[in-house]
């Protein structure tokens, strides 16, 4: 799912998760939510209730930081555990987004790799517009497995 910033591709996630979930799919990975004004993040768990925050440009959560927020850690490895526990038991796995954290090898880089890697596994993931071709690259996917889904902000 590809989008600018702001283009839309949590609220079109979301629905495409619903749709597969009332198609009987198991579904598990994360979502990022934020708040109105996007000072913070909180990584969602799809198998739970559960979110955890993850990003924040008001709080400190680490020493790790990325642009203007820092980053938790522990956060993002909670997340990456429960994506690669599913991995055998999933029928989707969603990832809220693949971006400049997970280019430098940081964020959810690790269980999409491992999710990549995974034959059996279906993969869903968001993607900035700008970063699509380092995402390829950087992962080493082949685009001719790829749907590639642009998506337009509704007004």
């Amino acid at each position: 799912m590809v989008a600018a910033r702001d283009g839309g591709k949590t609220t079109r996630l979301k629905q495409l998760i619903e749709q597969a979930q009332h198609a009987g799919l198991k579904v598990s990975g994360v979502i990022a939510l934020a708040n109105p004004e996007k000072t913070w993040y909180r990584l969602k768990d799809l198998s739970s209730t559960e979110s955890r925050l993850a990003l924040s440009s008001q709080i400190n959560l680490g020493t790790e930081r990325i642009g203007r927020f820092s980053i938790s850690s522990d956060v993002f490895a909670w997340a990456n555990a429960l994506i690669e526990q599913s991995m055998a038991t999933t029928e989707l796995i969603v990832f809220d987004e693949i971006g400049k954290l997970e280019l430098q090898g940081g964020g959810l880089a690790p269980s999409f790799r491992k999710a990549l890697d995974e034959t059996s596994c279906n993969i869903l993931a968001s993607v900035r517009d700008e970063h699509v071709e380092a995402v390829l690259k950087c992962f080493a996917i082949d685009a001719s497995h790829l749907s590639i889904v642009k998506v337009e902000k509704e007004e």
